[in-house]
Order: C-alpha cells, then sequence, then structure tokens
C-alpha cells in the first residue's frame, strides 16, 4: 500500500485499487506520480497476466483532487507540472507489456475519464457516469488524454462529450463505445473478474503483440510489430497452441 494507493495480485490478476473513498476516488498530484511506478510493479511480476484499476466502496476515480488546484495548478508553469503525473499515466498504460482493465464502479470525471480511456478495456457499471467538465472549470484538459478519448470513441463523441461537459450513463457510454461492457453495478465484480481470467488464459506473448501493434501503432516501427509477431512463432507457447488445439484441450501457456 502506497498512500492511497494499494496493490494485490490474485492468481495472474494484478490490481491497482484508488482507496480513497472519502473524495470518491479524486487523485492527489502524489499518486499521480505514484501510479506509474505501481503499474510498472504490477506489470513486472511474473505471475501477473492482466493489470485491473478499480476503486473502493462503490467509487473510481472522481478526477483531480481540485482542493491542490490553488495552490498546485495556479498558473501555466504549475499546470504543465502538474500535468506530468497524467501524462506519465497514459504513457505507462500505453507501454504495459501486460492488458489492462478499468472496472468503473463509480463516476469516472475528467482525470477518472483520463485512467479509464487509457487502460485497454472498460467495464462500467450501468448505474453510475462518467463526464469531462474542465471546459465548465476554464481549464485545459490534458491534450494526451484528449487524444485518447478520440481514440477510443472518434471525434464527434470526444467533441460532444467535452463541449458539453455532459454526463453519460454506463448504458449511454456503452452504446457510443466508450466502454465495452456495462452490467448492472452488482454484476461489476464478477463481470470484470470473468473477463481478466479469459484474457489472462491466452498466450502472453501473443497478447503483448496484439495491444502493443493496436495501441502504438503510429509509434512502433514496422520492423518493430514484425519482431513482436516473430516472437509468438518463435514461442514454446505457438507449439502448446498448436497442440492443445489438435488435442481438444485448454493450452497451458507459459509467457515463453
Amino acid at each position: 500500500m502506497v498512500g492511497d494507493l494499494i496493490t494485490r495480485i490474485e492468481g495472474p490478476v494484478g490490481y491497482l485499487v484508488v482507496d480513497r473513498p472519502g473524495s470518491r476516488g479524486a487523485l492527489t498530484r502524489a499518486m499521480w506520480e505514484e501510479i506509474p511506478k505501481l503499474l510498472a510493479m504490477l506489470a513486472g511480476n511474473a505471475e501477473v497476466r492482466v493489470v485491473v484499476i478499480t476503486g473502493t466502496e462503490g467509487n473510481f476515480i472522481a478526477g483531480a483532487d481540485i482542493r491542490e488546484f490553488e495552490e498546485l495548478r495556479s498558473d501555466p508553469e504549475l499546470a504543465r507540472r502538474y500535468d506530468e503525473g497524467s501524462r506519465a499515466t497514459l504513457e505507462a498504460l500505453e507501454r504495459l507489456s501486460v492488458p489492462s482493465i478499468a472496472e468503473i464502479g463509480g463516476p469516472a470525471i475528467g482525470g477518472g475519464c483520463l485512467v479509464a480511456f487509457g487502460t485497454d478495456i472498460r467495464v462500467m457499471a450501468a448505474e453510475t457516469h462518467l463526464a469531462i467538465p474542465a471546459a465548465g472549470l476554464g481549464l485545459a484538459y490534458p491534450h494526451a488524454g484528449l487524444e485518447r478519448l478520440v481514440a477510443v470513441g472518434g471525434e464527434a463523441t470526444a467533441l460532444d462529450l467535452t463541449l458539453s461537459g455532459r454526463s453519460l450513463s454506463g448504458a449511454e457510454a456503452l452504446a457510443a463505445g466508450l466502454v465495452q461492457y456495462s452490467p448492472a453495478a452488482a454484476d461489476l465484480e464478477e463481470t470484470t473478474r470473468a473477463l481478466a481470467g479469459r484474457i489472462a488464459a491466452q498466450a502472453p506473448l501473443a497478447l503483448r503483440y496484439l495491444r502493443l501493434a493496436i495501441r502504438r501503432r503510429a509509434a512502433l516501427s514496422a520492423e518493430e510489430i514484425d519482431g513482436l509477431a516473430a516472437d509468438c512463432f518463435a514461442s514454446d507457447d505457438y507449439q502448446e497452441g498448436l497442440a492443445a488445439f489438435r488435442q481438444k484441450r485448454r493450452p497451458r501457456f507459459q509467457g515463453r
């Protein structure tokens, strides 16, 4: 546990938990700075095949802690320094060697959307909501977060969400393609666990290739993508997958 951030590992699933229910999971600058380190630690564990980001007591991340803004985000230079944490978080999520899931059990506001859209897959309770109210506060939402929002939902949805500042329910976010699953709150944890388990059962090298080839297609060279693909075909897991298919059994992947 680091402050209000908790990490735990359950089998092949690593959890990063925002445990700050008194503020509905609002992130301080210190928390923003710590998240990339904790993500790297979880993904660097040989047993972890997928990372889940979630909250406690029916919360997720209700943005950055606005109580810090007058002191830590009061002019352009301070704002630039403050936003380094959110940029580092997005970069860490983009570069992860394992897939990531956001389990959204409470409001995802502002910075909460930045984290959620930074993950690969989002599971959001139908009863909660997300919003990016930056224009209503007169602040500039981090550019990297806007780019990721466009990548996830498209330009029209990104403009609607940010220019209007309106909230979307889990069901509306699902219809807009911003989240991939929107179960009832009572089924949120079970849905996320089932998804994480399904992903964790796949071949790790293939998962790494797929997510990096899709997420970093503009940043990786063709040679780098080809190298990741070659790693898959040269792996013991590829041979195990073929053997399991022929023998009509579940494969036992080792990540090598």
